[in-house]
């Protein structure tokens, strides 16, 4: 299994199995086929199950509504079985939250202010499950 994938919008790694930490890189907006790479990822380290996510932020980036529709259309969301945003800015949490309340979620998501406590928050998830 690759531990790690590198792309154009961000880098990934895998933390431990199924978990995932996704590294946004400094991008202005997420497109169709960033949302796919990171599909790619999922699928490649879940191997079928669900996969827990770490998502850290250089600076707020927004989705098209292209990418939105390739997330829906592809359900993406089936596969995931968390996912948890590092922000330590308070103008990127607010626009995390309006993220994550305009659009509605059929698992667990959180935000906290360091990795660690992100990270302990996925294991629990995840043994729950």
């Amino acid at each position: 299994m690759k531990k790690q994938f590198d792309y154009a919008a961000f880098t990934a790694y895998v933390l431990e199995e199924s978990i995932l930490h996704i590294e946004m890189k400094k991008t202005k907006e997420l497109s169709a086929k960033d949302i796919e790479q990171i599909s790619d990822c999922f699928h490649e380290i879940g191997n079928g199950k669900k996969v827990y996510v770490l998502v850290t932020f250089l600076d707020f980036i927004s989705i098209s509504d292209e990418a939105i529709r390739f997330a829906i259309k592809n359900n993406i969301q089936k596969i995931i079985g968390a996912v948890v945003y590092v922000v330590d800015n308070l103008g990127i949490q607010i626009g995390v939250k309006f993220f994550i309340n305009f659009h509605k979620r059929n698992y667990p998501i959180n935000i906290f202010e360091t990795k660690s406590e992100a990270i302990l928050w996925l294991k629990e998830i995840k043994k729950m499950k």
